[in-house]
């Protein structure tokens, strides 16, 4: 038993090393003071700033130096998990000169950041598209014309741009979610694929999609005169074809008639959404601009099985690229999905670097966030 435990206390201390170890970058610094000891904790304060500066752009780094000196003073021991001294401590004669690599614990870092409001005004807000699916569900029945719902739909997405507008967010126009509710109203369809939404989301450049649909709806009350009807929100990333969040929302209302209480009940559902669609866009938007995680590459002019297999592992072959895989081949196109913790760019130049490798000439023809299409020459 006491081997047992052992053994599992070095498991656990060793997950915990692994993960730390996960979260941190290197970075080099130089320091400089009246004795050793200020020399060296220079040289780690210097490091922390070096990873201050990957992870802002220049013009925001500036604008803020003051409050992020402030927020990360004192906080070396927190942020930084080791570092380790390189070659001698130096008396240049007017001090003490030391250089150091660190290894900076990154989220922790974008926490102190993150407390400032730097990254998200640095980032800016999404450009959103708000898309509805107008039909009920299945075995739904209110009683209702098709005007009224169309009212229902028109009402909350009224006030779900009134709400997104107000905190800074940019909407795409009511013309193109009009468009896309019209095609749906013309299908036979009654769940709309996520496909199709992000599809018509890359039409417009939306950065992300606010996609909402009924799945329960009745009547309240005995008077008939109350709706009751339960929503599914969902925050998709049209480059990815990602559902980011999805979140069920109820909203119910009571007047003298039906269509009363379908208008009532729009406005109150429409802020539910925004408010908690804004939550999760504050969680993910980050992560999601930054590209790390699902990207897509269209090859254009590729479509033989061996040349794509040849290219996927090429691509494979690079580190840190090993978790690619085929999404889909035909129609003179090859779709290759890549999950990668790099940026957009980085994925940009392994295509090119493979194409290269396998004597191909690719051009970029178009770049959508974590979605790229390339065009083969012939």
């Amino acid at each position: 038993m006491k081997k047992l435990t052992t053994k599992l206390i070095v498991s656990l201390i060793t997950v915990m090393l692994t993960a730390s170890f996960a979260i941190a970058d290197t970075f080099k610094g130089i320091g400089r003071g009246n004795s050793e000891e200020k020399a060296v904790a220079g040289a780690v304060t210097n490091a922390v700033d070096m990873a201050v500066k990957q992870m802002l752009d220049d013009g925001s780094y500036k604008k803020h130096k003051k409050k992020i000196d402030g927020v990360l003073k004192g906080k070396n021991k927190k942020l930084v998990a080791k570092y380790r001294q390189e070659g001698d401590i130096e008396f240049t004669g007017a001090g003490y000169e030391a250089q150091v690599t660190a290894e900076v614990n990154m989220k922790a870092l974008e926490a102190e950041i993150n407390s400032l409001g730097i990254l998200q005004e640095a980032m800016g807000n999404p450009r959103i598209m708000i898309l509805y699916n107008p039909k009920l569900p299945q075995g739904g029945t209110l009683g209702v014309t098709y005007r009224d719902l169309e009212a229902f739909f028109d009402n909350s997405y009224g006030s779900m741009v009134d709400v997104f507008v107000e905190r800074g967010f940019d909407v795409i126009d009511k013309k193109s979610a009009e468009s896309f509710a019209i095609q749906v109203a013309e299908t036979h369809e009654i769940d709309v694929d996520v496909n199709k939404a992000a599809a018509y989301g890359l039409k417009y450049n939306a950065d992300l999609i606010v996609f909402y649909q009924t799945v329960g709806i009745g009547k309240e009350g005995y008077s008939g005169g109350g709706a009751k009807m339960f929503l599914r929100a969902q925050l998709i990333n049209p480059t990815t074809s990602r559902i980011i969040s999805s979140k069920d929302v109820e909203s119910q209302a009571y007047a003298g008639s039906l269509q009363e209480a379908l208008y009532r009940a729009a406005k109150d559902v429409g802020g539910k959404i925004s408010n908690v669609m804004i939550d999760s866009i504050k969680k993910n938007w980050k992560r999601e601009k930054s590209g790390g995680g699902t990207f897509i590459v269209v090859l254009d002019g590729v479509d033989d099985a061996e040349e794509a297999v040849s290219f996927r592992d090429k691509l494979k072959s690079y580190p840190e690229m090993d978790n690619t895989r085929d999404r889909e081949s035909g129609g003179g196109k090859t779709t290759i999905e890549i999950k990668f913790g790099g940026s957009a760019d980085d994925v940009k130049s392994a295509v090119l670097k493979a194409a290269k490798e396998l004597g191909w000439k690719l051009k970029l023809i178009r770049a959508e966030g974590s979605r790229s299409t390339w065009k083969r020459a012939q």
